[in-house]
Formats: C-alpha cells, structure tokens, sequence
C-alpha cells in the first residue's frame, strides 16, 4: 500500500501492543523493519490500553482493536478520553468486524488517496 501512494504528505502511525502471548517490545522492534518508509513511525505500548480505547469509535466488542488500518483526514482532531471514528478503515479481524471492510492492500490505497486529495490548503 505505502508503494501504490506516492504522496509526502501521508503520515503513518504503526502502534505495536501486546495482544498475542508472543508480543512484547523485541519484537515490535523487528516490526519495525516491515516499514521502511520514511513516512511511517513505530510505537510500542506496553498494554492494550489504546485498542480498547478505539473499541467505540470501530463498534468492536470484547476486544482490544489490533490489526485495524485506520484512515483520518489531515484536520481530524482527537478531543476527549476517546478517539475519534476513522474516515474509513479496514481490518484483520475476520468475523469481528464487517467482512466487507477486510483488508484489501488496493482499495485501502485508494481511499488514502480520495482522503488525501480532499486535502485543503
């Protein structure tokens, strides 16, 4: 997806956390390498305190949000406790959330780009 959008003025946050036994901050730091892109910065948190803080704005229940592609607009403004809802967003948790928002690498860079193209001065 980072290869299909061009554009210097996408920013991409990856948030590493701890939901699989395996997962710890190691080897969030290998994970890293998956993105060698100079748009993309890497967080490690070592709870999973932020997925369940997105639960509401995705209507996901009974887990923490964690392969999720979030999409904001460059003026989205994170006001209060809780997130706000993504402009669009897609997922690896198949069966949890709509099937119809399962991650698709093209259609995820193409609503980067509507995104970025309504971007405004």
């Amino acid at each position: 997806m980072l290869d299909q959008v061009a554009s210097d003025s996408l920013a991409v946050y990856a948030v590493w956390e701890p939901i699989l036994p395996t997962d710890d901050e190691r080897w969030a730091r290998k994970a890293t390498t998956l993105f060698p892109d100079f748009r993309v910065r890497s967080f490690w948190i070592a709870t999973d305190d932020l997925g369940e803080a997105f639960q509401p704005a995705l209507r996901l229940a009974g887990e923490p949000a964690w392969d999720v592609y979030l999409l904001y607009g460059p003026r989205t403004e994170w006001q209060g406790a809780s997130p706000p809802a993504p402009e669009f967003f897609m997922h690896q948790l198949r069966g949890r959330l709509p099937d119809s928002l399962g991650l698709d690498g093209p259609e995820l860079a193409s609503a980067i780009q509507t995104i970025l193209a309504r971007r405004g001065p």
